[in-house]
């Protein structure tokens, strides 16, 4: 009787520390089904698609019944998801209203699992936790667009390069040609991670597998749609000029986007612990060229183009809380650390360079 009653007493002390270890996991698990649960609520209330919903459902049934696209200019892989869903229960939309928040819910679970293995749980909750909740993100992602599901594809990119398996890297060139066919202008960020993930890891192999990856998918997009249409573009004409002059809307509007969050992002480009750290690299460069890139644009700014690289603006906000508390943040530590760089890179280029315009560098 004593043995049946510290076996059982030992049962449940090894439940409760299995509770205690995952208990950021069961939190997030949790916090995924009122997500969901959120979702349904508010997809539930839509009585119609907006705008640019119903011209992809348009596309969708076009693509289905063979008749020429209603807007050939938008990215195809919605209107094919879409179009692969009626083709088994039949056109109708309320079908297909909840899609784009299961892509949605999707790339947060990715982006925790990620994150988790390198930054730990508290980590990346907070920074999925921040994501899934963003205000432009959650309203979006329950419409009929592409933006919960690019995001996805991004994400997904991300933790496949991370991974550092050549298999992985051949479906990472596989997921930037589907970032493409998702939203046509996203793949840039994409490529963005491709880029410094592989001046990281410097494996010939690993780069030439994803960009066979990536050409064929793009390939066969391209293709397609130029066999339905007769043509191919990527956006209107008034929506792809781009200027030097950058324009401040996102950054005059980041709080609004971002909330408060965004204010620890100078915090965290600013710290010399960021850049110890090579995993950083990834998530610093995908802020700064998609918020560049974006501001580029001359005439159009959407809330909902910030979307697609909102984990990284919540990841350098995260990133600031921990330099913070590890290793605190000091005047005067900061710009010494920003003088020595920059001297130190000076000194680098300048031994690269025996000659400039006017003939051998001085000693």
């Amino acid at each position: 009787m004593a043995i049946e009653n510290y076996n059982k007493a030992r049962k449940n002390k090894d439940f409760f520390a299995i509770l205690y270890k995952y208990k950021i996991d069961i939190i997030f698990a949790i916090f995924c089904l009122f997500l969901v649960y959120e979702y349904n609520y508010y997809i539930s209330l839509m009585k119609v698609p907006i705008h640019d919903g119903a011209y992809y459902l348009l596309n969708a049934h076009d693509w289905l019944t063979n008749n020429p696209l209603s807007e050939f200019y938008r990215p195809p892989l919605i209107s094919w998801i879409i179009a692969g869903i009626w083709s088994i229960t039949g056109e109708s939309w309320v079908i297909v209203k909840g899609l784009q928040s299961a892509f949605t819910v999707s790339a947060g679970i990715i982006l925790y699992i990620l994150l988790r293995k390198h930054k730990g749980a508290m980590f990346a909750f907070g920074v999925t936790g921040l994501t899934m909740v963003s205000g432009p993100l959650f309203f979006f992602s329950t419409q009929i667009g592409t933006e919960g599901l690019s995001l996805f594809f991004v994400v997904l990119t991300l933790y496949l390069l991370k991974s550092q398996k050549e298999s992985h890297w051949f479906l990472a060139g596989i997921t930037i040609g589907l970032t493409f066919a998702s939203r046509y202008p996203i793949i840039l960020q994409a490529l963005v991670i491709f880029l410094v993930e592989s001046l990281i890891v410097r494996k010939p192999r690993h780069i030439v597998k994803t960009i066979s990856g990536l050409m064929l998918v793009i390939t066969i997009v391209v293709l397609v749609v130029y066999l339905k249409a007769g043509t191919f573009q990527t956006a209107l004409g008034k929506d792809t000029a781009l200027t030097l002059l950058f324009s401040p809307f996102y950054l005059i509007n980041s709080i609004d986007i971002w909330g408060l969050a965004f204010l620890l992002v100078p915090i965290a480009l600013l710290h010399k612990r960021t850049y110890s750290d090579k995993y950083n690299y990834t998530f610093i460069a995908w802020f700064i060229v998609s918020l560049l890139f974006w501001s580029a644009n001359s005439s159009n700014f959407q809330f909902r183009f910030t979307i697609q690289y909102t984990p990284a603006v919540y990841f350098l906000s995260m990133l600031a809380i921990e330099n913070i508390i590890k290793n605190g943040i000091t005047i005067d530590n900061t710009i010494l650390f920003w003088r020595n760089s920059i001297i130190s890179h000076v000194k680098y280029f300048k031994g690269r360079l025996k000659y400039d315009i006017f003939g051998r560098w001085p000693e």
